[in-house]
């Protein structure tokens, strides 16, 4: 079956796993975090997780939470929804969130099938990011200029180049992402850096020029800061985890 789709109710821990399809993991009462591929997620009412084919996830969630699940095995949707990295996460417009509620209240017990789950899973993504509505060629311009933002010194240049006011890219960036430029590239240096920490021998300073730091100081500063660990001492934690769980 190319999708399926169903309410759960997940215990307080599921341990890390992964599977063939994708999963899109919508809560619709309480709130779970969740690690996807090595970044860390919290998925509240109003979000999406997705979780690409094979991607490594575990979760912690509050008691009594519920979620839509959407599994997807289809390729061109998975193609479509789970494009790269950083769609691992999407915040829900209020008319998704509503339409999604509507779904769910049709019965406490609900499933779809193919057909029906395709459906639900095309037109709450549709609400959720613009696609298919005339709002699309903006969204994926604002996408666009999103993933650039790690590479990027000052907003200001970036903005210019893109033909925004540096005011007016960061009302769009925060209205259609719910951070600023600033709070944005910070997160994506963080995420990125992070995935380097653990997939990588990379040398510190070779991590910190990629994801946008002119030196090796300032970014273990700022890494330091925000996870409250060195990335030295994040990469030896992280290595010291995988030994204990072999």
């Amino acid at each position: 079956m190319s999708f399926q789709a169903v309410i759960r109710e997940y215990d307080r821990l599921e341990l890390g796993h992964r599977h063939a399809f994708a999963q899109a993991v919508i809560p619709l009462h309480g709130e779970m975090n969740i690690e996807i591929g090595g970044r860390f997620r919290e998925l509240k009412v109003g979000s999406v997780g997705l979780i690409a084919p094979e991607t490594l996830h575990d979760s912690e969630t509050t008691s009594g939470s519920r979620f839509l699940i959407i599994d997807v095995s289809d390729k061109a949707a998975v193609s479509r929804f789970f494009r790269n990295a950083h769609d691992s996460q999407l915040d829900l417009s209020p008319l998704a969130l509503n339409y999604l509620n509507f779904v769910a209240s049709l019965t406490d017990t609900f499933k779809s099938d193919a057909v029906g789950a395709s459906s639900i899973l095309n037109t709450a993504l549709e609400l959720a990011t613009g696609r298919g509505t005339e709002a699309t060629a903006a969204g994926e311009r604002l996408h666009s200029v999103k993933e650039q933002l790690t590479a990027r010194t000052k907003i200001s240049e970036l903005a210019r180049e893109e033909g925004y006011s540096v005011s007016s890219l960061q009302k769009k960036l925060k209205a259609s992402f719910g951070k600023s430029p600033k709070q944005l590239q910070l997160e994506m240096r963080l995420d990125k850096a992070l995935d380097l920490l653990r997939s990588s021998n990379q040398s510190i300073t070779s991590i910190s020029f990629q994801v946008g730091y002119e030196n090796a100081s300032s970014f273990t500063n700022i890494f330091k800061k925000h996870v409250g660990l060195t990335p030295s001492q994040y990469r030896a934690q992280y290595r010291a985890s995988l030994t204990s769980h072999n």
